[in-house]
């Protein structure tokens, strides 16, 4: 999935932008990739693990971890 559909998934822009603290939705429309420090805030609203949206930061994700979630 590409950031634009993550961001759709998660609620949108404008929810993304609150939910993580940042002033402007715009912002969140300008992101090439989630940034690591709001990875599992974002994960969490679209339904994703933050291994999906940042494997170069959390790494490769676990059966175990998978199960889990």
């Amino acid at each position: 999935m590409d950031i634009k559909g993550i961001i759709r998934q998660a609620g949108g822009p404008s929810r993304v932008a609150k939910a993580t603290g940042l002033r402007s939705h715009a912002t969140v429309i300008g992101w090439r990739r989630v940034p690591a420090e709001h990875a599992r805030t974002v994960a969490r609203m679209a339904g994703l693990t933050p291994h999906d949206l940042r494997p170069d930061v959390f790494g490769p994700e676990t059966t175990h971890e998978r199960g889990a979630a």
